[in-house]
């Protein structure tokens, strides 16, 4: 008997940006028919905090119970089951515990653009997240008018790779899925490489390609994903394939042989969720150690 999925986790600063990611997990939370737990992390309030903490909770001698007021109010006309818990802490340690103690199958944040708070958020708190979290991470940079229907995979054929396919089929299973793979040929001084070498390269990708997809048994009784192979640099032309073709969601791993799914954690994942136009999803292989 296969598990049941666990709880949706929204992660929030009750920033007004945030909205768009209270939004997208109530959504999902309906579609999936899965329970939403809401999480806000009230930090330390240091010198340097005061400054840049919300007014709301510099005015209020009870930032607790003010949180939980604001939250259940915005959850009041919610169509799922939800919970809200409000602690103290460092953000990142009090995500990741109560992901696992209510056993949560997805994590969901937002990113609050020109706040301090948010600029935080991207920089540190998500990065560390997504290194470190055995649950996938949603980062919700856009409203959500509709549900997923249009989700892109980026894939360079490994196991990390399937994982982040494996997770896109769970959250989105009836969308219409588009694996994206980009190879790179090598250049040899200043001279192009001929055509018949981009067609070589072109050709390996996509026997690859039907290779895994063989492989995924997830597939098995589902249309089959279309598949794209571009060759250039995997953060470039997923961005540019992106924003062509208006994906809702971009699904990536953190590991992986080459290009995006390797480089995925670290400097280069603040200029991917920044150039993206979408929601993205960042999938941890659970055998990393």
């Amino acid at each position: 008997m296969s598990k049941q999925p666990g709880p949706i986790l929204l992660a929030t600063d009750l920033s007004s940006r945030g909205d768009r990611a209270l939004d997208r997990a109530l959504q999902l939370a309906q579609e999936l028919d899965r329970p939403l737990i809401v999480l806000h992390v009230m930090e330390a309030q240091g010198q340097t905090a005061r400054l840049t903490t919300p007014v709301w909770r510099r005015l209020s001698p009870d930032h607790k119970a003010l949180a939980e007021r604001e939250l259940a109010e915005d959850l009041a006309g919610a169509k799922v089951r939800t919970e809200v818990v409000v602690v103290s802490g460092d953000p990142l340690a009090q995500i990741m515990a109560t992901a696992d103690s209510y056993g949560c199958s997805l994590i969901v944040t937002g990113i609050a653009r020109d706040e301090t708070l948010g600029r935080l958020l991207l920089g540190t708190t998500v990065e560390k997240l997504v290194r470190k979290a055995s649950q996938p991470v949603l980062i919700v940079k856009t409203r959500p008018r509709k549900p997923y229907r249009d989700v892109l995979v980026a894939t360079d054929f490994s196991e990390g790779s399937r994982e982040a396919l494996r997770a896109a089929l769970d959250l989105v299973p009836n969308a219409d899925l588009t694996l994206f793979h980009a190879y790179d040929v090598p250049f040899h001084g200043k001279r192009a490489p001929e055509e018949a070498v981009v067609r070589s390269f072109h050709k390996a990708a996509e026997q690859e390609s039907h290779a895994f997809l063989a492989a995924t048994p997830e597939l098995s009784g589902k249309p089959a994903p279309k598949v794209v192979l571009e060759c250039g640099q995997p953060e470039t032309v997923l961005s540019e394939y992106s924003f062509t073709h208006r994906s809702d969601l971009v699904v990536t791993g953190t590991h992986g042989r080459t290009g995006i799914l390797r480089t995925a954690i670290g400097s280069v994942a603040e200029r991917l969720l920044e150039s993206l136009p979408s929601d993205v999803l960042i999938v941890r292989l659970t055998t990393e150690e």
